[in-house]
């Protein structure tokens, strides 16, 4: 009871995290779109004569400062891809569920552990490759040229003074050539210190996020229609398993979410029609890519072919015993440890037995052994 109410509670905060993340991503694009109207908006305050256009060269030069501190401070802050040794083969988590108990289905296949072979695809490390070159050049030329930051600020004050003038042509440089460089210094750190926390904070589990789906489709979120099946059936369905009463009401669900919503349906009477619908509807997400979806779609198959009318043409039992055979022999193919798993519901004696038509079939056995 406490791992159902532990998988909830992950279920929550997981919907609770992807809301923060669009936030804060929403909120960095506005803060850009802001940045290049004010930046426009300035250039052409600085156009004026006088104090104005002091003040706008002014704010021009400190937004100069934050762009520039502000490519710094995600440089040096660009988390790093660990790489993983994907040779080692996933074990099988159990996935609890009030109304499967640890039963071999419920504990087969766990959709975190996507697949017993190496991924085909990987993120794109050059931002970071890119970043750790740069940050190290950087620091290492600032080390080497500290001695010159001197002559370079004198040099900038002398281009306020020289090109700062009215718009009649007089020289209205001002205190611009004093206060210009500790703008830009002020800007810089400024613009380090935000984007440096700002990425490190908020731009970090976005990079997470992506590794996540990489990984792990079970996370990837459904499109609007296939989780509005995925709500229906739920609906449908006893609402003592906090992980169903989710899936009935969230208002997003996710792969992993629509494949404990068939584990359950297989629990019904006469749910494996149900359960192969709504599985088939999945076929053409994420959910293909993960053991555990093909174990249930065995199941669910294995138990039409046993409860297939005596009446029922050749034909269909031909057709629903190469179901199961393709769903297992995918199962298999993506973790060798649905083997086991799918020979135990072979078992007429224990609970879950979906597959006991198939415990002397040759083809099937050729598959889990």
């Amino acid at each position: 009871m406490a791992a159902v109410f532990e998988r909830t509670n992950q279920y929550f905060n997981a919907r609770s995290q992807a809301a923060e993340r669009n936030r804060h991503a929403v909120l960095l694009l506005q803060v850009g779109a802001a940045a290049v109207l004010l930046t426009l908006a300035f250039a052409g305050i600085a156009q004026a004569g006088g104090p104005v256009g002091g003040f706008g060269v002014g704010v021009l030069i400190v937004f100069a400062g934050i762009a520039i501190g502000g490519l710094l401070g995600f440089l040096f802050s660009v988390p790093r891809v660990l790489a993983k040794d994907n040779s080692i083969t996933p074990t099988v988590a159990a996935t609890t569920s009030t109304t499967a108990g640890t039963s071999p289905r419920a504990a087969a296949l766990d959709d975190q552990n996507v697949s017993g072979k190496e991924r085909l695809l990987g993120s794109n490390t050059n931002l970071e490759r890119i970043s750790e070159w740069l940050t190290t050049m950087l620091v290492g030329v600032g080390l080497t040229e500290v001695d010159s930051l001197g002559d370079s600020f004198r040099s900038f004050s002398d281009f306020l003074a020289e090109r700062a003038t009215l718009a009649g042509g007089s020289q209205s440089a001002g205190i611009l050539p004093t206060v210009g460089p500790f703008l830009l210094i002020a800007g810089s750190v400024s613009g380090f210190i935000f984007f440096y926390l700002y990425t490190r904070l908020y731009l970090s589990p976005l990079f997470l996020y992506v590794e996540t789906l990489l990984t792990n489709p079970g996370a990837a979120e459904l499109k609007t229609e296939v989780a509005e099946e995925v709500r229906h059936l739920a609906t449908s369905l006893p609402q003592n398993d906090p992980m169903i009463s989710y899936a009935s009401r969230a208002a997003s669900l996710s792969v992993s979410d629509s494949l404990n919503v068939i584990a359950s349906q297989l629990y019904q009477s006469d749910g494996y029609d149900k359960a192969i619908d709504l599985g088939n509807k999945l076929a053409a997400t994420p959910a293909a890519k993960l053991s555990r979806y093909w174990f249930l779609m065995a199941a669910a198959y294995g138990q039409k072919h046993h409860y297939l009318p005596s009446d029922a043409s050749a034909e269909e039992r031909r057709t629903t015993r190469n179901s199961v055979l393709n769903a297992a022999h995918k199962a298999v193919e993506l973790s060798d440890s649905a083997r086991s798993s799918l020979k135990a519901l072979t078992d007429r004696d224990a609970i879950d037995n979906d597959l006991q038509d198939f415990a002397n079939d040759p083809d099937f056995k050729r598959i889990v052994e």
